[in-house]
This record gives structure tokens, sequence and C-alpha cells, in this order.
């Protein structure tokens, strides 16, 4: 984004009285470069991302995160907004500004009865699941338990029942926001519908929420887990996967991921994650049976543990992800992305694929425009050694270009760089999405506060 970093024990921005005012202001804690805590609360989920804010506030009410939004506006500070601190991007820390920090707003009730559960900004699908789990109940959420609730249903949210109960987004009921202006303000069916459209996947563009409110669902077992193939039937296994989740029922979801390993050599995990009742599913056989398989972890367990089967690390590797959504998956993009695993003459990372079968086909109440797609195909380059980012950046780059013959619409906002132009954001709803999503920008944030994100500008402001 331009930005450089500030050498270490440089404080840009507010001067030393200006944060103590504004720590005696505050119900949580402020955070400056000088502090023992000050490295450990500017990690993110990406190694790559290596910024100093010049403050971090960790909020604990709506209350602390007006007084950061007003903080901010004083000393002219641009602003970053933590939630999971999972974006790929980095979105949620920035040079010489303010990080409204939610991390410390991780509380998540559940009303069994009623089947809905209301989280604080800062709760991450362990903390979300953990609680919905205890009554045997989930929403959808993502397939990493350290990623944001917040981000990702913001993002539209695809993960392990995207089958069977949609996307994440689809299950948002309300949430309460804080505005740049400082007012709190609240989107539901029957409160503000229009900004509850808008948080169903438009982005972290309207203010900082600080409590959302999903619908659940009944189930406290999976069977799930992971299937591991090596060797030269990857190709076959990897189409045979795009034909079992082309007739796939909703009771099962499914993803893959092909990658290499230090030889060269292509392997295949197949996650599935399965709420049917057959004991013996035919899809399960098939895979079962299909040549190469040197590791079957599919079993009955909880959805918790489920939650645990494509766990990354936080804050040990360098990211830089791209994705595009296609139609369909043909052998020859199959043979391609085959092709493209192997191109650096090192492992690059894995290529992801989403299922967008089921649940997502239905009409949902939001601006997500990528529905009509049959997969998700994503470029995820996951690299150690900062003298091959380059590289790594490039294949990434590279890889979802060679996909481009066979997508279709903009890309996923939840994987998207900070690098992506406007144009790629606005084919990720379609013109007339977002255009009304600019009307919602211009009533919530006409001042584009919030632009370190998937930005969608107010009309009259240029994009940044």
């Amino acid at each position: 984004d331009g930005s450089r970093p500030l050498r270490p024990g440089v404080m840009a921005g507010p001067a030393v009285d200006s944060l103590g005012e504004l720590r005696s202001s505050v119900a949580g804690t402020v955070i400056g470069p000088t502090d023992s805590t000050y490295d450990a609360a500017r990690r993110c989920f990406n190694a790559l991302v290596d910024r100093r804010p010049a403050v971090i506030v960790r909020c604990l009410d709506a209350g602390d995160v007006g007084t950061a939004f007003d903080f901010a506006r004083t000393e002219g500070l641009e602003v970053a907004v933590r939630g999971g601190g999972h974006n790929p991007a980095g979105h949620c820390v920035l040079d010489g500004g303010l990080v409204i920090d939610l991390s410390m707003m991780r509380r998540v009730d559940v009303d069994g009865d009623a089947r809905v559960a209301r989280s604080q900004g800062g709760a991450t699908w362990l903390d979300f699941d953990g609680a919905t789990q205890a009554f045997g109940l989930v929403t959808p959420g993502g397939v990493v338990g350290s990623t944001g609730v917040a981000g990702l249903t913001f993002g539209g949210g695809i993960g392990h029942l995207t089958a069977q109960h949609g996307l994440t987004c689809d299950n948002l009921l309300g949430a309460e926001v804080v505005t740049p202006s400082g007012s709190v303000v609240r989107a539901g069916a029957d409160e503000d519908s229009d900004l509850l459209w808008g948080l169903r996947g438009g982005g972290g563009n309207f203010g900082v929420a600080t409590r959302l409110e999903f619908r659940l669902h009944p189930l406290e077992r999976v069977v799930g887990g992971r299937l591991v193939y090596a060797g030269p039937g990857v190709r076959d296994v990897l189409r045979l996967f795009r034909d079992i989740v082309a007739d796939a029922p909703r009771d099962l979801s499914c993803g893959a991921v092909l990658a290499v390993d230090d030889s060269l050599e292509l392997f295949l995990i197949v996650g599935p994650c399965y709420t049917g009742s057959d004991g013996d599913p035919d899809w399960l056989r098939r895979l079962r049976e299909a040549p190469g398989l040197v590791d079957d972890r599919v079993r009955a367990h909880s959805y918790v543990s489920q939650q645990h089967v494509f766990d990354s690390p936080y804050g040990e590797e360098r990211h830089y992800w791209k994705n595009a959504f296609v139609p369909e998956l043909p052998d020859e993009l199959i043979d391609e992305l085959l092709s493209r695993m192997q191109a650096i003459g090192r492992p690059p990372g894995q290529i992801l694929f989403e299922s967008l079968h089921g649940a997502p086909k239905d009409t949902g109440d939001g601006p997500i425009g990528f529905r009509h797609a049959a997969f998700n195909v994503s470029a995820t380059a996951t690299w150690r050694d900062a003298a091959v980012d380059d590289e790594h950046i490039a294949w990434a780059r590279e890889t979802t270009a060679a996909i481009g013959p066979w997508s279709v619409g903009g890309g996923y906002a939840n994987y998207m760089q900070a690098d992506e132009p406007i144009e790629r954001v606005r084919a990720a709803f379609g013109d007339e999405a977002f255009g009304r999503l600019q009307e919602l920008k211009a009533r919530y944030d006409p001042g584009n506060v919030l632009r370190r994100n998937q930005n969608i500008p107010p009309p009259a402001a240029p994009a940044r």
C-alpha cells in the first residue's frame, strides 16, 4: 500500500501527553510504541505484514470505540480495525496511525431456546463454536479457529457448513455498529435493514461492529476430517472430488487442497464435512476407493474437532492470497493448476478449492455476487523466508491469472490483498449492488475513514 515501516521505537502522531489523556478516557487499554506489549499487539496472522502503529486502543465496549474514533480525528490519524487480525492483506494494522483493537471483546452469549447467539466484535470462531456447541448448536463459520467472527461474516464466509446452511453472512440477524462519527447504530430486520443488507458481505466499510447476532442450527456431531492422496493419481482424484461435489446433497460440504512436498510430488487433501444420517455414504466409499490414498482421518467427531482440521499457525508464516470464482472445474483448468504447483521449483503454498453448492445458491439478502459460481479457487502462497517474497507473490498472481479464462466476477473479499484494484472490488458485487453499497458508505462513513479494507468509497470520493 506504499507505506513504510517506522524505525523501531520512533513515535509518530500523538504526543505522549495526548496518549495519557486517551488512557484516562477509555475503559480498555492504550498501547504505544514504548510499551512492552506493543510488538505482540501489532502482530497479525500474516508475517509478511510488519507495520508500526502510533497507538493501539484495546476497547472494552462501544464507548471506547467511539472515543478512539474521536481521538484519531483530533490527532489526524488514519484508522485500522482489528477483530481477529486474520485478513491476509493485514488491514488490521497500519504505520503511524491508530488501531481500534477489539481482541478484548470476545464474549459470546447463547440463547439455546431461541437458537440465537450474540457475539462481541473481537470473538474468534474458537470462542463462538465453544459457546454454541455447549448447546448443540452452530452457525456456519470458517475453517481456521483463530479467524475473527466479524471479519469473516462481513466478507461473506465460506466454511465447513456452507452447503448445509449457506454463507456465514446469510445467518447474520443483526449488529451493533459504531460509525466513524461515534454514533451507535443498530442493524436488523426491524431496525436498519439497509445496513444489515450491507453488512452481509459488504466488508468493514460502514463502522466497527461491537456486537453481532446470528441464527443457530442444531448440530452435535459430523463425519469429517481429511483424506490425503499422493502420486500420479492426484489428477484423477481431483476430478473425482469435482464430480462428487457437483452431485452432492446439501448435507455434505467438501473442500480440497492441492500442494506439493519438498520433492515436488503432488498431493491432494480432501476435507469433507457430512451432517447426514447415512452410515455408509456413497461419496465416502468412492473417495476411499480412489488411487493414491495415503492417509484416512475421516471419522465421526464433534464439530469443534472439525474446525481444527485445517488450522494454520498464527503470525508465523508469510502469506499472499489471490482467488477466482469459476462456474465449473474443467479438465483443462485442473491440468493448468497441476502444472502451476510445480512452477517455481519449491513448495509455493497451496491451491484451495471451496465448493459453493447447496445453500449458497439460495437467494441471500445481501450484496454477495459470487453465489452463481461452483467453486472458489485460491492460490494461497505460504512461505517463511523473506528472501523469496517476490517469487511467491508472483506465483500467486500468475496462478490466478492462469485461472482467468475460466473465471467469473470479481474476487473474494476475505482473501483479497491490499493491491486489488477498485474494478475487481466492484466486480465482486456487480454494479447495482456496488452502487447501493456506496450509498450506505455515504450515509455512515462519508469521509471514507474506514478505508483500510476492500474499500467501497463514497460516490464522490476517489478510491484509495
